[in-house]
This record gives C-alpha cells, sequence and structure tokens, in this order.
C-alpha cells in the first residue's frame, strides 16, 4: 500500500487513508511548514505555483464540463 509523502513537512505517513490525510493538514506543525515554506520562496515563485494549480484545476474543471455536455 503506497504511503503518503508530506513534501512540507518531509514525512511519510504510515496509513494512507483521508482521514489521516485530513487530520494531519489540519496540525499545527503541518500549517507552520507550509507558511514557513510560502514564506521564503520569492513573490514571482509564489505567483508561478499559485498560476500552475490555477491553470490545473480550469483543465479539470473544462474537462468535467465537456463530459456534461455529451
Amino acid at each position: 500500500m503506497p504511503k503518503y509523502y508530506c513534501e512540507y513537512c518531509d514525512i511519510f505517513l504510515t496509513h494512507d487513508s483521508s482521514s489521516v490525510r485530513k487530520a494531519h493538514n489540519a496540525g499545527k506543525n503541518h500549517i507552520l511548514n507550509v507558511r514557513n515554506y510560502y514564506a521564503e520562496i520569492s513573490q514571482d515563485k509564489a505567483q508561478a505555483i499559485i498560476d500552475e494549480i490555477t491553470r490545473a484545476y480550469e483543465n479539470a474543471s473544462a474537462g468535467r464540463q465537456k463530459k456534461k455536455k455529451e
């Protein structure tokens, strides 16, 4: 069974279930690590990451809308 790896915390979660991931992502240490990660990267790089995530989301939404029309 594949383990979930958190890039921000540099750890593997032993049980790969949505409840474990949600609990980890809501944890104080994880949130602090995410804040520190984005605080350390440059503004341009942060914007590039945000743009990439937005494009991926929009492409996924467009794909779902095409399937609904067909």
